[in-house]
């Protein structure tokens, strides 16, 4: 009897829990379930969210769809620079750094600056005349750098990707996906040197001559309750990007988002939903979150809320929910329970 209970018992677990395993490892790209999906609301049409020790994907929307990466593409230009160049090496600042783009540090052709204080200002202002140093350093030319930067994508498998700047700035010509941006990300947070900076607030640079530059990060999530490093990006082009590690019941999750129009509240709504969190049943006047902002936008596309979606629940939301609701002879009491959400659930 005890046999057959153990056989049971294996069997049970082998149906259960390692084939569905082994199947989610062999199909990284495998879409989530339709409710689960609906779980996370993003403005971003493509997202995907990737277990950092084991690569598969538990999230994705959209994973390979090309589009602009903007500055995300800062990572992949750290990883090429940590393969070349020394730490403690010295850069020569070109004079062809000072007619980039912002965002910049506005550095001096001529100013010294070491690699690990470049790559600080790449990770954490997103500063391209530091990039754009970095690339003349490691390669003579932007041009030979994206060859590099492209050599090294396709041995991290980034498949459908194609690197211009070392900055991320817009080329044409220049393109990515969530995945291998996803898979770029995954492969940083294995150098104790990237996954240290980004996880820094504040820090300071002090070229060879004496001269210092302020640093402070980009990523708003170091402020939050939220255990989320990362890199962000904006172009018109690109719209908000985000590539980052998230930190939720004791591992790391790897989180990738390109073309957002709200980056922090998708950010958020993606540690929420990596956290367990599940929606409130009933929303109502004074309520703040991804939920509201959810339930905002769907009324919007339907027609009954004619203004920005805040993410906070006030006189406006109330007096749009109760106009959507008699619409659809639902109570109008001006709150999002279950009968109002499955209503809206065809908008959102």
């Amino acid at each position: 009897m005890m046999k057959k209970t153990a056989s049971f018992k294996f069997n049970k677990w082998l149906t259960g829990v390692l084939i569905p395993v082994l199947i989610a490892l062999q199909c990284p790209l495998c879409p989530v379930p339709q409710a689960e999906a609906m779980s996370v609301y993003l403005t971003a049409p493509s997202a995907v969210i990737m277990d950092e020790s084991t690569g598969a994907v538990l999230y994705s929307k959209s994973p390979n769809v090309k589009r602009a990466p903007a500055s995300t593409v800062k990572i992949l230009t750290a990883l090429v620079i940590l393969d070349r160049l020394p730490l403690d090496q010295w850069v020569t600042i070109s004079s062809r750094v000072e007619g980039v783009e912002p965002s910049k540090l506005y550095l001096r052709g001529g100013e010294k600056i070491q690699v690990y204080d470049l790559l600080q200002a790449i990770l954490m202002n997103s500063a391209n005349d530091a990039a754009l140093a970095l690339a003349i350093g490691a390669a003579g030319s932007e041009y030979e750098f994206s060859k590099m930067m492209n050599q090294k994508a396709i041995a991290l498998g980034a498949q459908n990707s194609n690197f211009k700047k070392a900055s991320g700035l817009p080329a044409e010509g220049q393109y990515s996906t969530v995945y291998d941006l996803a898979l770029i990300m995954r492969a940083a947070m294995n150098s104790v040197v990237i996954a240290s900076i980004l996880k820094k607030k504040a820090s300071m640079m002090r070229t060879a001559e004496g001269k210092v530059y302020y640093l402070k990060s980009h990523n708003k999530m170091l402020w939050r309750r939220y255990d989320v490093i990362g890199k962000t990006g904006w172009t018109r082009q690109a719209g908000y990007c985000f590539v980052g590690s998230a930190g939720y019941a004791g591992k790391r999750l790897i989180v990738s988002m390109l073309g957002s129009k709200r980056l922090w509240t998708d950010v958020t709504a993606m540690a929420q939903a990596m956290s367990g969190y599940k929606p409130r049943e009933l929303i109502s006047y004074g309520d703040r979150g991804n939920d509201v902002f959810a339930i905002q936008s769907a009324l919007r596309r339907a027609g009954y809320f004619h203004t920005r979606a805040t993410g906070y629940y006030g006189k406006i939301t109330v007096k749009a929910v109760r106009s959507f609701q008699r619409a659809k002879k639902i109570e109008a009491d001006g709150i999002v329970g279950a009968e109002t959400r499955a209503a809206l659930s065809s908008y959102m």
